[in-house]
């Protein structure tokens, strides 16, 4: 063999060349048949040589591709990607075995036009797809659809027909000793895959298998490095938290025992979570907020918030609440509801031990305010009840303290009552002082509501309606007098509670009545404020008011009327301006309503009583 021709194998030369030069060669005589077929093979074998030293680098690099990826997704991407390219097939794909269905499913694929086939799920060891998947050995199939050694799925059949796929390769991918799934080519026309493609398969899906192992405990790693750092942060997160409140106690303490009352409880609160605050009374009343304008709180938020029952309901369950877009704190002890911190912010959960610290904190606050006041108001107190309570005290301990309040025996005393239905009564009380201005008087909370004995206090009324109304506080008061002395006093005061008493079983809330002006009727009334809901005052004319309600007549008035006339006929005409047969027929109709005997003794006082009572309730 000439050193030319072998100069020519080994440069690579293709076989077609090779042929033409073996021809030229073998007519010049250079050579002989058994050289041709000589250099033939040598040329197959040099061929065959560099075809595995080709696939050999393909695979290396494959193999240096996916194992530096490290993204699961990616690492399966690549995986059909580089499988498709290497064979020359219309698809690639590979599956993953789900144990718990036993089946297998296509979790990544490549040249797959149609939805059902990328989705495809089916029983291991069914079809090519299956029996790849169970682990065994490499499977194909020539023409897939005509194959009878396959166990065929008819639905399976039909996603298969849609594609188009004719010819399937399956080799199974093994980890640690278990089948995980199956790498698989097809192809959308008869096929016959050469057990060279088969081993081509089959090694790219060794490779496969490790770098998809290897992208998974890539990507555990990662997850629990992530976890570790977020258990970090939330552990930094809880430490800094801890030292918010510890520093949070630190400064509540200091505004507890330096005495810096609710004024700076709010400040503090504003600071801590960075929005206005404001602290209320259970009745909605601000006691104290921040910021503050005009030395007024500013922030329509806090009128919004406790405008309605919703207020109420959100403080009667005793934990912090969002309501409207603020967060209410309610203060309690014993049961009892001190105060409201109010926030005009949703305040996020996890600064929940910041407001559990600040509403303990309120509560401590009121309770020192509480304890303080009372001190205060003992004496007050004391007093007032040494005068109203008729029991025997020394009359001249008696004006001696109540002298150190500016009231002396010769007074002429008003005692006014008032229940603010709630309010914190060191916030009343300072309401109540301002409208007294310089009206000597004993101030003090007693027997459940506000008293007030005031000397020459006629005035104080009017001052407190005004004083009351230009607050926007809800006051319902009753009052009597002036009775002149101290021995006086227990007479007026029992009128100004009645008074009250009748306000509030008349439901009259926010109203003002004179106990001079009740009479046996206030008697009824108080009366009926211990006698429970079901004493009914108007229980004697409630006939009458059905009919009214019923007909649009007047005979409750007409009846009112007659008996305020001292049961005159031409004096209710002319009160009722209308004529006398008209008063008659109403009367007649009364009395069939009534019974005739309603202008009998008892009976007619009885319904006078109740008819004075409607008359109250009605009155504007």
């Amino acid at each position: 063999m000439s050193t030319s021709l072998l100069e020519h194998i080994h440069a690579g030369i293709s076989e077609a060349e090779l042929d033409t030069r073996l021809t030229e060669a073998l007519e010049r005589h250079e050579i002989t048949h058994a050289t041709a077929d000589a250099a033939r093979g040598i040329h197959r074998r040099l061929a065959e040589r560099r075809d595995r030293e080709e696939l050999l680098r393909v695979l290396h690099d494959t193999a240096t591709d996916l194992t530096g990826i490290r993204d699961v997704e990616a690492v399966l991407q690549a995986i059909v990607q580089r499988t498709r390219l290497l064979t020359g097939s219309d698809m690639a794909y590979i599956s993953l075995n789900d144990y718990r269905t036993r089946e297998t499913y296509i979790r990544k694929s490549d040249g797959v036009m149609t939805h059902t086939y990328r989705t495809i799920r089916m029983p291991i060891g069914t079809g090519v797809l299956g029996k790849a998947a169970a682990g065994l050995s490499p499977y194909q199939s020539a023409d897939y659809l005509t194959d009878p050694d396959i166990v065929h799925l008819p639905q399976i059949d039909a996603i298969v027909r849609a594609e188009g796929v004719r010819a399937i390769l399956g080799v199974p991918l093994n980890l640690h000793g278990s089948v995980i799934g199956a790498l698989l080519i097809a192809d959308r026309s008869p096929r016959s895959y050469p057990s060279g493609l088969i081993d081509l398969i089959d090694t790219v899906g060794k490779h496969a298998a490790v770098a998809l192992d290897n992208a998974e405990r890539f990507t555990e790693i990662t997850t629990a490095l992530d976890d570790l750092a977020k258990e970090q942060d939330t552990h930094i997160g809880r430490v800094r938290h801890l030292q918010d409140v510890i520093s949070l106690d630190e400064r509540l303490i200091e505004t507890v025992v330096g005495g810096r009352g609710l004024d700076g409880f709010v400040d503090l609160a504003h600071q801590a979570l960075a929005t206005p605050a404001a602290v209320l009374d259970p009745a909605g009343g601000v006691l104290a907020a921040h910021p503050a304008h005009d030395g007024e709180p500013s922030g329509a938020w806090i009128d919004a918030v406790t405008d309605g029952a919703e207020f109420a309901r959100a403080v009667a369950t005793g934990k912090p609440r969002s309501v409207r877009g603020v967060t209410l704190v309610p203060a309690k002890a014993a049961g009892t509801h001190l105060a409201t911190l109010v926030l005009a912010e949703e305040i996020a959960a996890e600064q929940g031990g910041l407001l559990e610290r600040l509403a303990i904190f309120l509560t401590v606050l009121r309770l020192f305010d509480q304890a303080a006041h009372d001190s205060a108001q003992r004496m007050q107190f004391e007093v007032l009840d040494d005068l109203l309570s008729g029991r025997p005290v020394a009359p001249e301990q008696v004006q001696r303290r109540a002298a150190r309040f500016g009231l002396r025996p010769g007074d002429r005393l008003t005692s006014i009552v008032i229940d603010t239905h709630g309010a914190d009564y060191r916030r009343i009380e300072g309401h109540v002082r301002g409208a007294l201005g310089q009206i000597r008087a004993l101030v003090a909370d007693h027997a459940g509501h506000i008293c007030v004995l005031a000397a020459d206090g006629a005035p104080a009324v009017a001052s407190l309606e005004q004083e009351f109304a230009a607050n926007g506080i809800v006051a319902t008061i009753g009052f009597a007098g002036p009775a002149v002395g101290f021995d006086a006093a227990p007479a007026v005061h029992k009128q100004a509670e009645r008074a009250l008493s009748t306000l509030i079983v008349l439901g009259r809330t926010g109203q003002v009545l004179d106990g001079a002006r009740l009479g046996a009727v206030g008697l009824l009334l108080d009366a009926a404020g211990t006698l429970g809901s079901d004493y009914d005052p108007l229980g004697e004319i409630r006939p009458l008011l059905a009919y009214d309600r019923e007909h649009g007549t007047s005979l409750t008035e007409t009846a009112w009327t007659f008996l305020e006339n001292n049961a005159g006929l031409v004096d209710t005409a002319a009160r009722l301006f209308i004529h006398r047969n008209t008063v008659r027929q109403r009367l007649a109709r009364i009395a069939e309503l009534l019974g005739d005997d309603w202008l009998a003794g008892t009976r007619r006082l009885d319904l006078h009583l109740a008819l004075r009572v409607w008359k109250l309730q009605t009155a504007q």
